[in-house]
């Protein structure tokens, strides 16, 4: 079935109303109570999130096509002097070619969300330069890299998420064909599912599952995508085959066996279990769905609406105490807005968009340097953390991927519809929709989140009947109220419900929303005396000093909020007194100061949870601070040098050195690891003096975990980690002779791997001079 650039534009734009997704032409086989509307009929106005769009759509100009080409070309044998991207599109990275599928995503986003025709080009040019690669490989194949990482992942063999890679490529082309038109991309689409029906026909189901092991995007929901798209039902028959039982059986028996598990190679599966669900009624897959956001956002989500810690799901029963340096993956809340849409379309319940503002103001608008549109991939929430964001040409990460994908798509979950009468009005962004089968424009005036209040102004070609749902958020407790032509409405909502109001509205008519912000506290189920500040929507933080401890707050949380006092010229900015907000030794009493998160950028460091203490408590942790401070200033006098597994600089400092090495992550911090290998760093000594080795092993690795220490070349220890702490890191000490030092300024430091075992992982090196 081979559809015209008009056909397309019809497909969006006009059957939105039977079709759960913009150009689906197939209808869901279960009745949506809400629908979304074509990016094409929504615009943003002034405010943060059109800024961030434009810095997003700037980005997306600035890369050149031949060298997003370069890594295809190679693989496809076609000559290319193009410069080679660096980071995950380096030539040598197994995920090479991940981003160009983002990259086309966001151009097809973008295009719809603003009707820029510099932004189609570039996806069109991409695109005739991936067709030509794909002809010339054959078959339908498309890649950045051989067809032999394939049959390593089917054969159980060390690779890098090639299905992960090739879905974003996937999306990207279907993306293109749906939101600009392009007939080459769909075609090259359906192609490639041609291919990929082909190829996996021949493995059995048990062979499928087993290859699901390995991380693979979302390649359920995009199959099934095309299939909605296109109408050909063996495109839904391949999406099935990619549902991966092992993760969505448990949810679909509503248990939750999410904990250890990589996080954001999970989501993509529950909304492709979503989509699914809409195109064939297996209730099966709408209660793994359910059941997935609700454990997810309700018990393993921080105050910011992102998860995970290190990338993986933690115990949500300590969930408080799981603050790595690599907190909220900027991928994981992407995918889960994702869902969020799809459920709220089933039931359309405010809970969905409390959540979907939550996320999106204070972990995907955050995730983005205001000055120079750089993307986080973490975000992390460790008090003293900063944000890092990714260079333009040498980073390429999946969140980077995402994010030119995120911050293209603003417009697509404002508003939506019931294919009648009803309009639901979600969030409050400055934008303009143009609700063409209805004849009516509402332009949505708003200085939000700045002032809590917005504006809808009604255009309409003749006067209509409509109900507009308003959402009344979960957080607006006290004076929401709604004003139609300045006259004050008696409505009956609570906070966390849709407040309608249902008239005839013809050209000139306002309404107005006042939804006041209060100050309140969200704490952990696990700690609820560890928690964060809110104003409305808004998490609030305090800039810290690095390396210092953070202030506490001694007196209850309800106590802490009534002590801020509002800034008169910083909207959503407060400061608190030095007597509730203690800075543990600190001679001078200085207080503190709140302000949204989102707004934190320029490198500085800050603290989003506080811990709440009693005076008497208090007391006793002042006291063990003194101890922590003084034990480090003790240690830090003794430091001669130290090794940062994991800190590229830090590590070439020091001469890294190995065989078959990489870097590893537990608890939220990096390591270095060997299996069946060795790696080795140089570190500065006193000569002729005596030292202490410090080593920091994971207190979880147990067997397979035997290797030896070794300094200049002679073993000191053998090391067999036996599980010694779970779930925290320990040390242990070395003493290393002054005749090992005698006439030297630097030793080798050495950890190899027994035969069929690993060295490491080692989170921290320190050498001391010997007390």
């Amino acid at each position: 079935m081979n559809f015209s650039t008009a056909s397309f534009i019809i497909a969006a734009l006009f059957l939105g109303g039977a079709s759960a997704e913009q150009g689906d032409t197939v209808k869901p086989v279960v009745p949506l109570q809400a629908y979304a509307f074509p990016l094409e009929q929504v615009r943003l106005l002034e405010g943060p999130f059109k800024h961030a769009m434009e810095l997003d759509r700037k980005y997306l100009l600035s890369l050149d096509t031949d060298r997003m080409l370069h890594v295809f070309r190679v693989n496809a044998g076609i000559p290319s002097s193009a410069k080679p991207l660096a980071g995950w599109e380096a030539p040598n990275c197994e995920l090479r070619g991940h981003f160009v599928g983002h990259y086309l995503s966001a151009c097809a986003l973008m295009y719809a969300s603003t009707g820029d025709e510099a932004v189609k080009s570039k996806g069109d040019a991409v695109v005739k330069g991936l067709v030509e690669c794909q002809a010339k490989l054959g078959e339908g194949y498309l890649s950045a890299f051989p067809l032999e990482f394939l049959d390593r992942v089917e054969n159980k063999k060390e690779v890098w998420a090639p299905y992960y890679t090739l879905h974003k490529l996937y999306a990207g082309l279907l993306d293109m064909a749906v939101h600009t038109g392009n007939r080459e991309a769909l075609a090259s689409c359906k192609n490639y599912a041609d291919w990929v029906i082909a190829r996996n026909t021949k493995l059995s189901d048990e062979q499928m599952q087993r290859m699901l092991a390995c991380e693979h995007g979302g390649m359920t929901d995009v199959l099934a995508k095309l299939y909605a798209v296109t109408g050909e039902k063996k495109y839904l028959e391949i999406a099935k085959r990619f549902n991966h039982e092992l993760v969505l059986g448990p949810a679909k028996q509503k248990q939750d066996k999410l904990t250890g598990l990589h996080a954001n190679t999970q989501i993509p599966k529950f909304i492709g279990a979503a989509r699914e669900f809409e195109l064939t009624g297996d209730e099966s897959l709408k209660t793994a769905a359910l059941f997935f956001w609700e454990t997810v956002v309700k018990e393993r989500s921080y105050v910011i609406g992102g998860n995970s810690d290190g990338e993986y799901f933690t115990h949500k029963e300590k969930l408080s105490t799981a603050f790595g340096e690599c907190t909220t993956e900027t991928c994981n809340t992407h995918n889960m807005l994702k869902l969020t849409r799809h459920l709220f379309m089933w039931n359309p319940e405010a809970d969905y968009a409390d959540y979907y503002e939550r996320a999106l103001y204070n972990h995907i608008l955050a995730s983005q340097d205001p000055v120079t549109g750089g993307i986080c991939y973490y975000v992390p929430l460790r008090s003293g953390m900063r944000k890092t964001y990714g260079g333009e040409l040498d980073a390429f990460w999946c969140c980077t991927g995402t994010g030119v994908e995120s911050h293209a798509k603003y417009g697509d979950s404002i508003y939506f519809h019931d294919a009648a009468h009803a309009l639901f009005l979600n969030l409050f962004i400055a934008s303009e929709l143009n609700w063409r089968e209805k004849g009516v424009k509402v332009r949505q005036e708003t200085r939000f989140p700045d002032e809590p209040y917005t504006r809808l102004l009604f255009t309409c070609a003749a006067p209509t009947e409509l109900s507009l749902k308003l959402r009344h958020p979960s957080w607006a407790k006290s004076g929401f109220e709604i004003k139609v032509n300045g006259e004050k409405q008696t409505l009956a909502s609570q906070p966390g419900s849709y407040a309608v109001v249902k008239r005839t509205w013809k050209t000139g008519d306002t309404l107005e929303i006042v939804m006041p912000f209060k100050l309140h506290t969200e704490g952990f189920r696990d700690n609820p005396n560890r928690f964060a500040f809110l104003n409305g929507p808004l998490v609030l933080c305090a800039q810290v000093t690095p390396k210092q401890l953070p202030p506490a707050v001694v007196g209850t949380t309800a106590l802490a909020c009534e002590a801020l006092r509002p800034s008169a010229d910083r909207a959503s900015t407060f400061t608190g007194p030095a007597e509730i907000f203690r800075l543990p030794g600190a001679e001078t009493k200085e207080g503190i100061s709140l302000e949204p998160f989102f707004r934190m950028h320029g490198g500085r460091h800050y603290m989003v949870y506080f811990d709440a203490f009693t005076p008497e408590a208090w007391a006793v942790k002042e006291k063990q601070y003194a101890a922590e401070m003084a034990a480090r200033k003790a240690l830090e006098a003794r430091l001669v040098d130290r090794v940062n597994p994991g800190e590229d600089q830090n590590e070439r400092d020091h001469k890294l050195a190995g065989e078959h090495h990489q870097i590893g992550e537990a608890g939220g911090l990096k390591c270095r690891q060997a299996k069946d290998g060795w790696f080795a760093w140089t570190l500065a000594v006193k000569p002729g003096k005596p030292h202490e080795l410090r080593v920091t092993y994971w207190g979880s690795d147990a067997s397979g975990h035997d290797f030896d220490v070794l300094v200049e070349g002679e073993k000191i220890k053998t090391e067999k980690l036996h599980g010694k702490k779970p779930g925290e890191t320990f040390d242990e000490s070395y003493a290393i002779p002054a005749s090992l030092t005698e006439g030297k300024s630097s030793l080798t430091i050495r950890f190899q791997a027994h035969p069929g075992s690993t060295a490491g992982g080692v989170f921290s090196v320190l050498m001391l001079a010997k007390e």
